[in-house]
This record gives C-alpha cells, structure tokens and sequence, in this order.
C-alpha cells in the first residue's frame, strides 16, 4: 500500500507561509501551488508546522468580513496543525483525515514535524 509521501506534491518555499505574513500571502501561496490549504510554518529553515490556513478560511475570516488580506495576519485566522499525515501512513489514514475534517487538502509532516508538502483528495483518487 503506497503511503503520503508516495502522492503529495513535494514542498516549495512559496507554498507555505509563516504566522506573521499576511492573509494575502496565505492565499497567493494556495493559487500558485494549486492546492486548498497553505501549510503555516514556524520559519522557512526547519519548516516545523504550527498550522494551515484553507480556502475557507480566507474567505470567512477575511472577505466576508470585509477585511483587506494585506493587512490580516497569518496567525489571526490560521487552524492548529491538527489536521496533517506523516509521510509514512498510508493513503487509507490520510483518506479517514481528509473525511474527519472535511477537508480538500492536508500537510504532511516528516518524523521531526517539519512539512514536506501538501496531499490532496485528488491525489489520493488517482489510480
């Protein structure tokens, strides 16, 4: 059974924010990589993840309310890290979190918690 690793597309420095860069960055990083979250790290050396921003949460914490990206920090509307794979699960356990949380897409961590990339329902759907 092939695992996370085998499936996620691998991490780039512009796919992933830190919580002090803004809302505006979370979502050039989501458009550019083409995936539904940005995985949020604690600095682009050790790439530790202290949590995502989605899609959803642009929209409903930023332009719903009417607030400018450029000015919302990261870390005002950011979701704990909860939410994310080791490389080595299997595809069937990033499939069950995808469903438990209802999302599109989920971080995937090494052993030492630092991410390497996104996984996305559409790849684990692929034969």
């Amino acid at each position: 059974m092939s695992c996370c690793s085998d499936v996620m597309k691998p991490l780039v420095g512009s796919s992933c924010c830190t919580p002090k860069e803004s809302a505006a960055q979370a979502a050039r990083a989501m458009r550019d990589s083409g995936c539904g979250c940005a995985p949020i790290v604690e600095n682009r050396e050790n790439l530790k993840l202290v949590g995502v921003v989605t899609e959803r949460d642009v929209c409903c914490s930023v332009v719903a309310d009417d607030r400018h990206g450029a000015d919302v920090a990261v870390e005002e509307i950011m979701q704990p890290a909860h939410a994310c794979c080791t490389t080595d699960q299997s595809i069937e356990h990033a499939r069950h979190k995808l469903q438990e949380y209802q999302a599109a897409s989920l971080p995937v961590v090494n052993k030492a918690g630092s991410c390497c990339g996104p996984v996305s329902v559409h790849e684990l759907h692929r034969p």
